[in-house]
């Protein structure tokens, strides 16, 4: 990993309320124990406060040696890691015996661990007319060995669970983007068959206008091959495939299809999934509006919605029976929402008003999080 990296992952670690937890118990049991062999309840000095400190430590930042890459590998090779391991560890261990005077829970001497507390570190301890058994030079050096096998040991743990995670997670993430690819590509064959089913219907009855909307047919081929590999589209990109595909529905319905665009302009840059409005739209021309000898109105909306936004699609016609709430449009796109991160009962509704027919799609904070 990278310095940014490491430091994304640290800040990660540290936001986990396990992590927290963890370094929580382990402090209040270690004091707990003092207490119930017979030592003094300590105050909220350094001696209470070391087990929490070298919890912290060896939960925190004992993993980040074994991190350390200076490329985009997620970890150090043993050896390597080993070796970045073990000064770094060594000097922590030196700095929080410095700091914490020896201050490890369970360094149970005959005065505790308040001797060598907060203000006299290893120095002070040295400078003592008479140092006691616990606090001897060879004591020391064992307890720092000991730290720092923990800490190395420990750190290389924490790192190798972490990888394992962020692998797992990477494959969940690759099969979800799988997923959503081939969703995308379902739909856009889908939307061609229905154009081209329009385009059958108009050949007999009116050849000329069957040319032309074959023209618009290709326009919306070409604006669905440049899109297929795109996960998002601007909403200004996305209102462009609905207009080529409303223009043949135009043409073939003629005075039949009324179409009322309301569309905030301060929206068009924000992002979407491609084809997130236009199964709305082709659901209701094809099971509202089409089927009617009159026809009917098609209203397009854009609006912020909060910090999101608010897309719908109203049309007058016949109310959706149980084959408009189960197109295979309309399944794609929940489908889609959900992979993306939002949740589909929520985000998408369908449902009559009067004499509309209402689809609303609301997307906090301008859309789902990308897969």
């Amino acid at each position: 990993m990278k310095a940014d990296q490491i430091y994304r992952t640290t800040v990660q670690r540290m936001r986990r309320p396990l992590t927290w937890g963890a370094i929580l118990v382990f402090g209040l049991l270690w004091n707990v124990t003092r207490w119930a062999l017979g030592h003094e309840s300590p105050p909220l000095d350094g001696e209470a406060l070391a087990p929490f400190a070298w919890a912290l430590f060896f939960l925190v930042l004992s993993p980040l040696p074994w991190q350390w890459t200076g490329g985009p590998e997620p970890g150090a090779r043993p050896f390597r890691g080993l070796l970045q391991a073990i000064p770094f560890n060594a000097f922590c261990v030196l700095l929080l015996l410095e700091v914490l005077g020896a201050g490890m829970p369970g360094h149970l001497g005959p005065h505790g661990m308040g001797r060598g507390m907060m203000g006299r570190g290893m120095h002070g301890m040295h400078a003592m007319p008479e140092m006691p058994d616990c606090f001897q030079p060879h004591r020391l050096l064992l307890l720092a060995a000991a730290f720092l096998c923990f800490a190395v040991l420990l750190g290389g743990v924490l790192a190798r669970m972490e990888r394992a995670e962020e692998s797992e997670d990477l494959a969940v993430k690759a099969a979800a983007q799988a997923r959503l690819k081939a969703l995308q590509n379902q739909m856009n064959p889908h939307v061609l068959f229905n154009a081209i089913s329009g385009v059958a219907e108009m050949v007999r009855e009116d050849p000329a206008g069957a040319e032309k909307v074959l023209v618009d047919l290709a326009g919306l081929l070409r604006h669905l091959l440049d899109h297929g590999d795109r996960t998002s589209l601007t909403l200004a990109q996305e209102r462009q495939v609905v207009e080529q595909y409303l223009a043949m529905e135009q043409l073939r319905l003629g005075r039949r299809l009324q179409i009322h665009w309301s569309w905030d302009p301060d929206l068009d840059a924000r992002e979407v999934p491609p084809l997130l409005l236009q199964p709305l739209v082709e659901n209701a021309i094809k099971h509202g509006i089409g089927p009617e000898r009159a026809g009917g109105e098609l209203r397009i909306s854009l609006r912020p919605w909060g910090r999101g936004l608010e897309l719908e699609v109203a049309n007058t016609g016949r109310s959706p029976a149980g084959g408009a709430q189960d197109s295979i449009g309309l399944r794609n796109l929940k489908e889609r929402l959900a992979l993306l991160g939002a949740d589909p009962a929520s985000s998408f509704r369908l449902w009559r008003e009067g004499d509309w027919t209402r689809a609303v799609i609301q997307l906090p904070g301008g859309g789902p999080a990308h897969v």
